[in-house]
């Protein structure tokens, strides 16, 4: 099933895979990111209007459903690494269809009080709970099924197809509004739960990576204590470099798409409308930078790619800031821009990063680390733009996560990079770990 010549097309098997798993994972994040771009509008209809902490409410609105990821990704990562990936891929999108036909249904904070508000939350959870186990899923389903070099545009069509899904939601929702100010934001909770079907029906023809089977023949076979050592090591090395170069993508998520439109809304008193329109512009361009990624990584190593965004944005934040400091809604948008396309994700590098952690187990490993990363940071940075709100603080905070995340990038140690060491007994080194840990 697996192609391994760059000049050969894929086969339409491996077309069709592809095809359903984006679609799926475009799915699962427009149903996600609804709640997420309508923070302003929900939080209104399920917050108490009068608390001293809406603002600090509003932000564990955002956070509710990815704070849950860490404990989803201790259950995904075992079903993902157990039974297989497709399982994984057809349970989370049946979870997204239930709670977006929840939540349109859930009576406001008027009428229900605290349970209300509780109720919200909760579907927020199950969300959160399904997109924990969603787009690492996706990712390593077609690590594992397209051949390099071509897995790298596909693989940044995983990260495209998670910005389209918010750039749909963010559209569609201030569509919705606009037409119906007062229960229009229901409406696409409900197109989210009959697509997020179709999809679940889509993905159950979907036929389990040649990989993970290998991997689980290796499984049932004995395995040589140093085996396992050697794996344990290399993962260890491996799992704080990851950890680090996942920081950026957290807080420019939360920073661009959360802190910034609130502070249109709540400073500028800009239209929300206005502001979920501009949101959507931003997606819009971030999702074609990510796609471009991908297309360079045909000719470029995507270690190079990544590495660059990381530099370039070191060198432009802090002038950057000095544009934010104007606080007009032209130089919030161009902070929006500038950081979301150059700091959303690791494309086109995933790949690389998936292949260097052993199958049988890779899922629960990238899985965990994302998780616990992505949720630390986004409450992290919740925190520190509530109380942080001077450009030169922000400024910090940007340039401190992307200087971590490239010292994490240098400190990864990848199956490609094994090559280009200089030192022939790291050399060794390396490429003894790599071929112990893929027969685990």
């Amino acid at each position: 099933m697996i192609v391994n010549s760059t000049e050969t097309p894929l086969p339409k098997e491996i077309k069709k895979s592809v095809a359903i798993v984006l679609i799926g994972n475009f799915l699962d994040f427009f149903d996600l990111l609804l709640a997420v771009h309508l923070t302003v509008v929900l939080s209104a209809i399920f917050i108490p209007p009068d608390s001293p902490h809406k603002v600090l409410m509003t932000a564990f609105v955002f956070c509710s459903s990815f704070c849950i990821r860490p404990l989803a990704a201790l259950f995904w990562g075992y079903v993902g690494d157990t039974i297989g990936r497709v399982p994984v891929l057809i349970s989370t999108t049946f979870l997204m269809s239930i709670s977006c036909l929840i939540i349109p249904n859930i009576p406001p904070y008027a009428e229900w009080g605290a349970l209300s508000a509780v109720l919200f939350l909760s579907m927020r959870l199950v969300q959160g709970f399904a997109s924990g186990g969603e787009c690492i899923a996706a990712d390593v389903f077609i690590t594992e099924i397209v051949p390099k070099p071509k897995v790298y545009f596909y693989s940044a069509l995983v990260e495209a197809t998670c910005s389209l899904g918010g750039l749909v939601a963010c559209g569609v929702g201030a569509l919705c509004i606009f037409l119906s100010p007062e229960n229009g934001w229901k409406i696409p909770f409900y197109i989210g739960s009959g697509v997020a079907v179709l999809g679940t029906i889509a993905r159950k023809t979907l036929k389990e990576t040649p990989e993970f089977l290998k991997a689980l023949h290796f499984r049932e076979t004995k395995k040589r204590p140093a085996d396992f050592y050697s794996s344990l090591n290399y993962k260890n090395r491996n799992i704080p470099a990851l950890f680090a170069m996942y920081l950026f993508p957290a807080v420019s998520f939360y920073f661009c798409l959360a802190y910034l439109p609130s502070v249109l809304v709540d400073q500028l008193k800009i239209d929300t409308n206005w502001v979920m329109a501009q949101t959507t512009l931003v997606l819009f361009i971030t999702m074609c930078a990510e796609i471009g990624y991908g297309a360079l990584g045909l000719k470029v190593h995507p270690f190079r790619i990544v590495k660059f965004k990381l530099i370039a944005l070191l060198c432009i934040v802090p002038f950057i800031m000095l544009v934010y400091k104007e606080h007009t809604v032209l130089s919030i948008f161009i902070v929006q821009v500038i950081v979301s396309a150059l700091g959303q994700g690791l494309t086109p590098y995933t790949p690389i990063i998936n292949k260097s952690f052993p199958v049988f187990g890779r899922y629960t490993s990238l899985l965990f680390v994302w998780a616990i990363s992505h949720s630390l940071m986004y409450l992290f940075t919740a925190f520190v733009c509530e109380k942080v709100t001077t450009f030169y603080g922000l400024g910090i905070l940007l340039c401190g996560a992307a200087s971590i995340s490239l010292i994490g990038l240098y400190s990864f140690i990848s199956a490609d990079r094994a090559d280009s060491y200089s030192d022939k007994e790291n050399v060794r080194e390396v490429k003894k770990w790599l071929k112990d840990i893929s027969h685990l």
